[in-house]
């Protein structure tokens, strides 16, 4: 029997990556090199042994696994939609080409560590927060977590430009190097939405992020944790009640 997959690291999946399970298709949700976790349309038996096919990186995994558990994800309110389900399987020995796998997806920044996703909360911004980006001034600062941030700007910047985002709090200046790692229209407000990534400051970010909640300046975002655990990946879809 497998041992269990918790004992190794994984990786929440943050883009699209299809497997099958037997002859169903499958998104994963996460993965290791000892199992994953899989959203699909029909339930699993506790116990049940299939073979696991993935092929992605140039990597090809077909491995026999079994369903350690299974749960309903999302109820379908309507005929053209179906139930979906949160499926855990443990593979039957450890897939060295999942590591390959991984380090793709991690490098083009469609996967992180569990335990990263977990520890790197990120907090609204709920006072009016502005300051600079690089030569865009001034940008909002929407949210702010020990490794990123995400702002409000008036025009696009490209994706891998870094540059200072500068912000003052109280009388005290924040000068930190972030890397843009997304931006794209604003959906409710005019101009752009960014994402930043701020590697090696997460000291300084903490007692940032303290300081703005000592203030009520700022709040946890209690759907965060949820949205980046979400089975269905943050797009709900019409005729589905998500249940977890």
């Amino acid at each position: 029997m497998p041992t269990d997959f918790r004992t190794v690291p994984r990786y929440f999946v943050t883009g699209a990556l299809s497997a099958t399970f037997g002859d169903v298709a499958a998104s994963i949700v996460d993965l290791s090199v000892r199992g994953a976790r899989l959203h699909m349309t029909q339930p699993f038996t506790i116990g049940s042994e299939l073979q696991f096919v993935l092929e992605a990186a140039g990597q090809r995994i077909s491995v026999q696994s079994m369903v350690s558990w299974c749960r309903m994800a999302a109820l379908a309110l309507d005929e053209n939609e179906s139930d979906r389900y949160l499926v855990g399987i443990m593979f039957e020995k450890e897939q060295p080409a999942a590591t390959k796998v991984i380090e793709d997806l991690v490098a083009a920044e469609q996967a992180m560590p569990i335990e990263d996703a977990r520890d790197a909360e990120r907090y609204e911004i709920t006072t009016q927060l502005t300051g600079s980006y690089g030569m865009h001034s001034p940008i909002r600062l929407l949210d702010l977590s020990i490794r990123g941030a995400r702002i409000a700007t008036d025009r696009q910047v490209a994706a891998g430009t870094a540059g200072p985002l500068r912000f003052r709090i109280d009388r005290k200046h924040i000068d930190v190097t972030a890397t843009m790692v997304w931006c794209r229209p604003s959906q409710t407000r005019g101009g752009f939405e960014c994402g930043l990534r701020i590697e090696g400051e997460e000291s300084l970010l903490r007692q940032v992020i303290a300081n703005l909640c000592m203030q009520n300046h700022a709040r946890v975002d209690l759907q965060s944790m949820r949205r980046k655990f979400d089975p269905l990946h943050g797009e709900k879809q019409p005729g589905l009640l998500a249940l977890v």
